[in-house]
């Protein structure tokens, strides 16, 4: 005899608990049960203590109504009968968050589950109120982020719900056919972006915001016919819903088209992670991925290359070695030590778009995706690259970046411009650091001087110095220093690095301060902005003022020469002609001794480089540069260790788990007995993520008294975080307790 399945009614807590979500989201449900019957408005409004709901829908139109569609938390509906609902699900999560009075025609239905369990106490009205109105208590008081982090989620959720929404007295929905979107058809509307999320609204109830890597851009899907989900409406059923695949199929030509443009010449790091995914995921055009997309990141300067382009440098320039760095923290030293030369250094965004936690998922990540390549290569019967063996890649080898940092030594000092400029680039040079030191001034604001082209107060002495860390630095009180090397390009290119140094200048200033290990945060980013905006008139000035005073240094060593000839003459012809010759003519006076650009430059300022360099090298041990090769392979012999330890721990835990794996599961299935005991309920009746939440303080943290149980129950403890993001222990899980019934 073939029987059908039965709801048990103990379930329905578990059903309504899981499906719950946040409270935002229950009242989302509330608006799409608006929709179902038909409604036009709604009014809302929210506190902290309670929340009421009003619509202007028809309500439940009879007693069999209030039995089947309220009494009921799940009904099948047919295809077309209903424009959002499936099983019927949505009015019972507002169930779980508050106790409830639902007003609707001539019945009043009263909900409280924490006293009466899942029942409800249904009343018959004198007089039929139209629509439906609910008000609630809930269960716990709410904190002010609480309130106005739930209003912001409605507003979010409902922005394109087909009713009038009023949320505590503003209008928060809109038409969707009276704004302007790049591209609409019988489907949706849609909206394209070159980064971001893509939001995607079925029939304008926000389900989810997909990762901009999906699709290679961000944008706004607001589809117009139903969109196939699943339960708890946070997913789309991609592969089963026709309506998705073609919206699907539609905004992913419309984001090619408009990225197109944007890729040829910058490439977004959106489409950097959907190139990254695809290697992952056995794309069919892998091959191209893999020579032509920009998915490594490398330091120093955050540069951007293919696979292929960062395998070949490593086999053929750096002995088939990288290094990873980790941690955003450790960004300033990787770029340091990148800057050497000595070894590619991937930077940590690289991790973040592969989706890996450590530098060891790094290597296996590479290890699965030239897999992939290389099982495309061959079926197309093409050649692998010449550092490939057979079909397997040659592997860069891992070094420790943790060692290289403990062994790098940060080389920081100020030198003499004699010393290190030959006498054509010194002159350039000696003129520009005039500039260069009131330009500095004027970026900090200090006052104008009416009788010079420069500023009264000089705070930063302008310096040369040279680093294996920093192209320019500053204490942010009497010094900004430069390193020589930059400036030597003066001979090569001397507008361009003018320009360059001129922004090296903007950017120290922007720090306001001590600049070492400084890192660029946002008000860092606005500040230099605003200064290089700002000042952009007052830079073209100083930049002219330079070319004036290198014109007139070069003029005063013309006329020197010339004068030393003079002279050189009238001593030859003074003997010969028997009188006293006049002197040499004057010189050129095309250049005013009055101009500005014959103002005398101050000289380097030695005594505060020999008072700096204490302080930046006091044991003066700086100026040796360590034994390179000896790093790298010191480095790479700690992290064989590193590998061969963190192999070691997984098999000594999986062991470890194994042997208390039995004593454990027997110690919870002691506290199951123990809280069911003292609760009174059945293991149906609570769901299990909460049994396993109290089997976990009962076995873990010893609260075994029947005090401490109900108080957890009652509290509803597990509805809170458990511990605090500062807590100094780890709390992991490595094994599964089963706990259903």
């Amino acid at each position: 005899m073939r029987m059908p399945f039965e709801h048990d009614p103990k379930i329905i807590h578990p059903i309504t608990l899981k499906q719950t979500g946040s409270i935002a989201q229950a009242i989302i449900e509330l608006l799409i049960n608006a929709v179902e019957a038909n409604a036009t408005s709604v009014c809302l409004t929210m506190t902290k203590e309670h929340f009421s709901y009003s619509d202007n829908g028809h309500g439940f139109a009879s007693f069999d109504d209030v039995l089947r569609y309220f009494g009921r938390i799940s009904i099948p509906q047919s295809e077309g009968e209903a424009t959002y609902r499936r099983l019927r699900l949505g009015h019972g999560k507002i169930l779980a968050h508050a106790s409830t009075t639902w007003v609707s025609n001539r019945w009043s239905m009263t909900v409280d589950t924490r006293l009466m369990g899942y029942n409800y106490e249904l009343e018959d009205l004198p007089k039929a109120l139209p629509g439906c109105t609910i008000k609630g208590t809930w269960y716990k008081p709410l904190k002010d982020p609480d309130v106005m982090s739930a209003i912001q989620e409605v507003y979010e959720g409902g922005r394109y719900a087909s009713i009038s929404v009023e949320l505590n007295g503003h209008h928060i929905t809109c038409n969707p056919a009276q704004e302007e979107w790049d591209f609409e058809d019988g489907l949706a509307y849609y909206r394209l972006k070159e980064e971001g999320p893509v939001s995607v609204y079925n029939q304008g109830i926000l389900v989810r915001h997909d990762s901009s890597h999906v699709w290679g851009g961000g944008g706004l899907i607001v589809s117009k016919q139903a969109i196939r989900l699943n339960v708890s409406r946070t997913e789309i059923l991609r592969n089963t819903c026709p309506v998705w695949k073609a919206i699907a199929k539609t905004f992913s030509h419309l984001i090619k088209g408009v990225s197109g443009r944007l890729y040829e010449d910058r490439k977004s790091e959106a489409r950097r992670e959907m190139a990254a995914h695809s290697l992952l995921s056995g794309n069919p055009n892998i091959g191209s991925i893999y020579s032509h997309e920009e998915v490594i990141t490398l330091m120093p300067g955050k540069r951007h290359i293919s696979l292929h382009a960062f395998l070949q440098k490593a086999h053929c320039s750096h002995g088939n070695t990288i290094s990873v760095v980790e941690f955003r923290r450790d960004v300033s030293k990787g770029e340091a030590i990148a800057r050497e030369g000595h070894i590619q250094v991937v930077h940590p965004i690289t991790l973040e778009r592969f989706g890996c936690t450590s530098c060891m998922d790094f290597v296996e990540i590479l290890e699965r995706v030239l897999h992939n390549v290389a099982q495309d290569t061959l079926s197309r019967n093409s050649h692998l690259p010449a550092f490939w063996k057979d079909e397997n890649p040659l592997l860069p080898r891992l070094v420790s970046f943790s060692a290289l940092q403990d062994t790098f030594q940060e080389r920081t000092w100020l030198v003499d411009e004699k010393n290190v400029l030959d006498k054509e680039i010194r002159r350039a040079w000696i003129d520009l650091r005039c500039c260069l030191q009131h330009y500095a001034c004027a970026c900090i604001g200090a006052a104008y001087s009416n009788d010079s082209f420069g500023y009264d107060h000089h705070p930063l002495q302008v310096l040369l110095g040279e680093s294996n860390t920093y192209e320019a630095w500053t204490d942010g009180k009497t010094y900004l220093a430069i390193d020589y090397q930059i400036v030597k390009r003066l001979k090569a290119d001397a507008l361009k690095t003018v320009a360059y140094l001129f922004g090296l200048v903007e950017h120290e200033v922007a720090h306001q301060g001590d600049s070492f290990g400084c890192g660029d945060d946002e008000a860092f980013n606005l500040r230099y902005k605003k200064i290089s905006l700002g000042m952009a008139p007052e830079r073209q000035r100083f930049i002219h003022m330079w070319l004036m005073k290198y014109a007139a240094s070069l003029e005063s060593e013309r006329k020197k020469a010339r004068d030393r000839a003079s002279n050189k003459r009238y001593l030859f012809d003074r003997p010969n002609s028997g009188h006293l010759k006049c002197g040499p003519k004057a010189g050129n006076k095309n250049v005013s001794t009055r101009s500005p650009a014959m103002d005398k430059v101050p000289e380097h300022n030695q005594s505060l480089s020999t008072l700096t360099n204490q302080d930046l090298d006091p044991k003066g041990v700086g100026h040796e540069p360590p034994d390179v090769t000896q790093t790298v392979k010191q480095a790479r012999l700690n992290q064989m260790v590193v590998n061969d330890r963190g192999c070691k721990l997984r098999e000594a835990l999986a062991a470890g788990i194994k042997e208390r794996d039995p004593a454990i599961q027997r110690d919870f299935e002691e506290a199951k007995a123990g809280i069911l005991s003292i609760l009174g309920i059945d293991a149906l009746a609570i769901d299990p993520d909460v049994l396993l939440y109290l089997c976990e303080c009962w076995v873990w943290e010893g609260h075994q008294s029947r005090e401490e149980v109900l108080r957890a129950w009652e509290d509803r403890e597990w509805e809170t975080p458990r511990y605090d993001m500062e807590d100094e222990h780890e709390y992991t899980c490595a094994y599964s307790i089963e706990l259903h019934g």
